[in-house]
């Protein structure tokens, strides 16, 4: 079994209470993934049999906000491609160029690679 760690991970919880997490991409799809509490800080996501991830500090209001759902919104992207999207982000605001809000929203897009539901066994 291969277990990695994530720690960090970025969660956000939207006005109607629903979570999401953004994570980097991984190789294949998933398969009946799980994410379950290890620690008051720590998560295991077994994403698919034998691809499991370890996701490390986690702030206590996403704890507990988890601990009241059955299922969260997992958002994989591309690393690479949104750290070139961010960089010309930031070149385009240094310019002073005028943005264009439907480029920018595609290019967001572009980074995601899937996006799906996860059980919560908390």
């Amino acid at each position: 079994m291969e277990i990695n760690e994530l720690p960090s991970p970025q969660f956000v919880i939207n006005e109607a209470g629903m979570i999401s997490v953004f994570l980097p991409a991984f190789e294949g799809e998933p398969e009946k993934p799980v994410l379950s509490k290890k620690d008051d800080k720590t998560l295991h996501f077994q994403r698919s049999v034998g691809r499991d991830v370890l996701l490390t500090d986690i702030d206590e209001a996403v704890m507990q906000a988890l601990a009241e759902t059955q299922k969260i919104l997992v958002i994989e992207t591309n690393v690479l491609k949104s750290i070139d999207v961010l960089d010309k982000a930031l070149s385009s605001y240094i310019k002073s160029e005028e943005p264009n809000p439907e480029k920018a929203q595609e290019e967001i897009m572009d980074t995601i690679e899937r996006a799906y539901e996860v059980a919560v066994q908390m």
